[in-house]
Order: structure tokens, then sequence, then C-alpha cells
């Protein structure tokens, strides 16, 4: 009988403060391979000891003359929105010579893309987003829980010190209040323009940095304490500047992102 091969699909492994992703484009894939990946496979690569491990898969293509994003969490579910995500498009995009800014779509909405150098590429978007807050009984105390959608939901808690905190544990209580699940930050204010922040990713875990929820973050300071427009959101994998309009519905996120190395595995 002859031997069936398996497709074979060519990848960028990259990151945004430490945030890691797997990044496909349809432009490099063989005619046989499934686009985009299905979740079992995307399961099985994000496995860090089996596979190529990742918090997130970034699934490129092209319509016509648009390109198009898809966010992919490490179980498979569907992600609608990533920043630190979003930075490493824009870098591989810049190496692949494509000029810049440039606007890319897709389910969190259209997003304009600037490299000035690998430090500091920007991530803007414009939206109305949601907000509003919410009591909650976590550990049997009652907590304000702040709720903002920029694109992906996200429930922050207020912390006097976020590297204490049993994120696993209240991040597992607190998305039990919402029927899809949720992304959850614990948020210790420094100053008017400057946070520490711990993330735990609906579908990934806890992760080194969320661009999303930095931006959420940065809304919430915002909003309900009087912060700046120009905030640092520092959070286990570096620090990134989130940049505000004074309404706050234009978002502009800046930090580095990296390519790791480049390479091929089997469906």
């Amino acid at each position: 009988m002859p031997m069936v091969m398996k497709p074979m699909y060519r990848f960028e492994k990259m990151d945004g403060l430490g945030n890691d992703f797997m990044l496909l484009d349809a432009d490099c894939q063989d005619k046989t391979c499934t686009l985009p990946p299905t979740a079992q496979a995307i399961r099985r690569w994000s496995d860090r000891r089996r596979g190529i491990g990742f918090d997130q898969l970034i699934y490129l293509y092209k319509q016509q003359d648009t390109q198009y994003y898809q966010f992919f969490n490490a179980d498979g579910s569907p992600a609608e929105q990533c920043g630190n995500g979003q930075r490493a498009i824009a870098l591989y995009l810049k190496n692949k010579q494509l000029a810049m800014p440039i606007t890319i779509e897709g389910a969190g909405g259209p997003v304009q893309l600037n490299h000035q150098d690998d430090d500091h590429i920007t991530v803007s978007f414009t939206q109305t987003y949601q907000y509003e807050k919410k009591q909650l009984s976590l550990l049997g105390m009652p907590v304000t829980a702040y709720l903002v959608d920029v694109g992906n939901p996200h429930c922050i808690i207020l912390s006097a010190d976020v590297e204490g905190e049993a994120l696993a544990e209240k991040a597992a209580l607190i998305s039990a209040y919402f029927d899809s699940g949720i992304n959850v930050e614990m948020m210790q204010i420094i100053s008017d323009h400057h946070v520490r922040v711990r993330v735990y990713e609906r579908g990934a875990g806890e992760t080194l940095a969320c661009g999303s929820g930095a931006a959420a973050v940065a809304i919430v300071l915002r909003h309900y304490f009087k912060g700046q427009q120009d905030i640092k959101v520092s959070m286990p994998g570096g620090d990134l500047q989130v940049l505000l309009s004074a309404e706050c519905d234009k978002i502009s996120l800046i930090g580095p992102a990296r390519s790791v190395y480049q390479g091929q595995i089997y469906d």
C-alpha cells in the first residue's frame, strides 16, 4: 500500500513581550493543507512538549487586495483580538517588504499597523467599546469587576499586589460568571499613568502579556480613576505603552515584537 504523506505546514514562531505565537500565512501553504487549520491540529501544535508551543495561533489570508487575520487560542477556540499578535503580524508583513502603515481586517475589526523599528511597533484601532461595573463574589468576598470589551471581553479586578495573587484560581471563579468565558486581568495601580497587570487569557491560561488586556486596563484607569491618556502597562513579559484618545475610542499600543524562527510541521 502506498504511503500517504500528511500535509506539511510552513510557519513562523513569533513573540511580543513573551506572548508567543505560531503564524501561518495562507500564501505559503500547499494546496493539500486544511486552511484555516482544525482545532485538533491547533491543540496538538500548541503543546509545549510534543508540538511547537504557543499562546495563540495567527492565521493570515488575503481576499482580493485586503489582508485578513484570524486568531485562535491554544485550545483551538477562536479569539477575536490580540494586540501583541497584531504587532507580530506587523513585523511579519514588514519583513515581507510590505509598505507601512497597513490596515488589516478581521473579527476584531480593522486595525492599522505601523513599524518604526522592532521595539516600536504600533497597533491602532478605532471602535465603540463597552464598559460597565459589576459586583461579584470571589472566595466569599464581594469584589468590583470592571468589564471592558475592546473587540474581545475582559474582566479587570483591582489588586494591592498582583504578584501575590492566586490568579488561576480566581480567574476560574470569575470566568464561571460568563457563559462564553472571559479574559481576566488583576490590576495594581501605581500612578495615574502606570499600572502593573497579570493576565489570564480565555482559552490560553496565564500569559506573560496581553495587548488587548493592556488596552482594557488603560480604559479602566482612564474612566474610573482619572488616568492619563498615555499609560504604561507593566506585565511579566515587559512594558507596553497605551495611548488613548480623549474619549478612549481610538487606542494605540506601542511595543516590541520578535521573529524567533521559521519551521515546518505535519498536520
